[in-house]
C-alpha cells in the first residue's frame, strides 16, 4: 500500500511536467535539428565556398543521425521539410560557386525551420494524448533530476532578477546553452541524461529570454 502511494505520488509529481516529459523524444530532434540550422546560418554567412562547405557538412552530420529520434517523436509531418533540407544541404557539398550555395542555404534553411516549427506544434498538440503515459521508474528518474537541477535554477532567476550584470548574466546562460546542446548529440545517453540536458535548455532559454533585451540595451 505504502509502495502504491509513492508510485502514485511520484507519478503526479511528475505529470505537473508532462508538457515536457512526454515530448522528450520531440524535444531532442527540435535541439539537434536548432544545432543544424545554426550551423546552416553560419554557412549562409561564410565568404567562401570551403567555409560554407565545412559549416554545411556539420549540418549535414546532425540531421543525417535523427531518423530514430524523428520515429520516436512520430511527427511525420516534419519528416518532408527535414529530408528536403537535408537533401538541399546535400547539393551545396556539390556546388563550386558561391552564389549558388548561398541561395540553396536559403532554402534548406527554410525547410530545416519549418521542420522545427511543425515539431513544436506537434509536440504541444500530445500533451494531452492519454496513451502517453509516465511510468514509475522515469518519474523518479525525472523528480532526481528536477532536483538535482534545483540549484541552476535558483542561480538563473536571481540572474533574471538583480539584472546588474545582464550581459554577463546572458553570456553565463548563453553558455549553458550551447554546453547542453552539443551533449545532447550523443546518441548513446541514457534517459536520465537526455532529460537533465533538455531541462538544462530549458533553464537557460528562458533566462536568455529574460535577459534579452537588457542584455543587447547599448
Amino acid at each position: 500500500m505504502i509502495q502504491k502511494l509513492k508510485n502514485t505520488s511520484l507519478l503526479l509529481a511528475a505529470l505537473l511536467l508532462f508538457s515536457f516529459v512526454t515530448n522528450t523524444a520531440c524535444d531532442l530532434v527540435n535541439s539537434n535539428l536548432e544545432f543544424a540550422l545554426k550551423q546552416t546560418k553560419n554557412a549562409e554567412k561564410s565568404q567562401d565556398i570551403n567555409t560554407v562547405k565545412f559549416h554545411t557538412y556539420k549540418a549535414i552530420k546532425i540531421v543525417q543521425k535523427l531518423d530514430k529520434q524523428l520515429k520516436d517523436c512520430g511527427c511525420s509531418t516534419a519528416n518532408k521539410e527535414i529530408t528536403e533540407g537535408l537533401n538541399l544541404l546535400k547539393d551545396i557539398t556539390h556546388s563550386t560557386s558561391l552564389s549558388t550555395a548561398k541561395l540553396m542555404l536559403e532554402d534548406a534553411r527554410k525547410s530545416i525551420s519549418s521542420g522545427i516549427d511543425k515539431i513544436a506544434t506537434y509536440s504541444k498538440k500530445t500533451t494531452s494524448n492519454t496513451d502517453k503515459k509516465i511510468s514509475a521508474e522515469n518519474a523518479k528518474v525525472y523528480a532526481t533530476v528536477d532536483s538535482i537541477l534545483i540549484p541552476l535554477e535558483k542561480s538563473m532567476l536571481a540572474m533574471t532578477v538583480e539584472k546588474d550584470n545582464c550581459k554577463e548574466a546572458y553570456a553565463t546562460a548563453l553558455a549553458i546553452y550551447e554546453k547542453n546542446e552539443l551533449k545532447l548529440m550523443d546518441e548513446s545517453l541514457t534517459e536520465a541524461k537526455k532529460y537533465y540536458h533538455l531541462r538544462s535548455i530549458e533553464i537557460a532559454k528562458k533566462t536568455m529570454k529574460k535577459l534579452e533585451d537588457c542584455a543587447k540595451a547599448k
